[in-house]
């Protein structure tokens, strides 16, 4: 009977042994980056990683102290099919159970208002709508100028080889191109978006 006994507190023993073990792994050696920002909605990524939406206010990210570390995060925000876009490098790697806090002032970029469309005569007009002032516009690699208060008027005639593409390009940002698919009329005003993006590399080489 003793022997019968032991033997069963030896396997009540090794469970619980193996219980506390698996227990003590739970969560691993982790600290956090708590992004803090008044967009709800918006978007983070450390390096290229999506990690999260803001949510009242707030977003904890979790990161294992033994892993990579991260180098950079990027918040964006949409409003009116545009981006605002914040990218900064990261700070420390968080100890075990430390929590790093990383405020976040980002705008949605405006939203556009409608202009008023001109009468007659056979030209149309494209106008390119930018979350970014300095932005080189080429059309079919004709260059258009440059936007400015977040846009850019280019006047096309009617009657002329419609352009197929364009690209919006400016230092220390992400290349665009995009298909021209709409043509105006003569008289008629096409609105384009363009969203330019912060180039995460480049950034991240001009903070070391």
């Amino acid at each position: 009977m003793n022997f019968r006994i032991g033997i069963i507190c030896l396997l009540i023993a090794g469970a619980l042994m193996l219980t506390g073990g698996t227990a003590a792994k739970i969560g691993g050696d982790r600290g956090w980056y708590e992004f803090h920002c008044h967009a709800d909605g918006a978007k983070v990524h450390l390096d290229s990683e999506y990690v999260g939406d803001i949510q009242n206010g707030m977003l904890s990210v979790p990161i294992y102290t033994t892993g990579t570390p991260y180098s950079t995060y990027t918040v964006t925000y949409e409003g009116c099919g545009s981006y605002a876009s914040v990218t900064r490098n990261l700070p420390v790697v968080p100890a075990k159970g430390q929590t790093i806090d990383i405020y976040v002032d980002i705008e949605p970029a405006p939203c556009p208002t409608p202009t008023p469309k001109p009468l007659g005569g056979d030209i149309g007009y494209y106008l390119i709508w930018s979350n970014e002032d300095g932005v080189t516009i080429e059309m079919d690699g004709e260059d258009k100028g440059m936007t400015m208060n977040g846009h850019l008027q280019i006047p096309v005639y009617t009657t002329g080889t419609p352009y197929k593409t364009m690209v919006a390009s400016k230092p220390g940002f992400i290349t665009v191109t995009e298909d021209i698919t709409e043509y105006p009329a003569a008289g008629e005003t096409v609105d384009l978006y363009v969203t330019m993006n912060t180039d995460v590399i480049v950034a991240a080489t001009a903070g070391e």
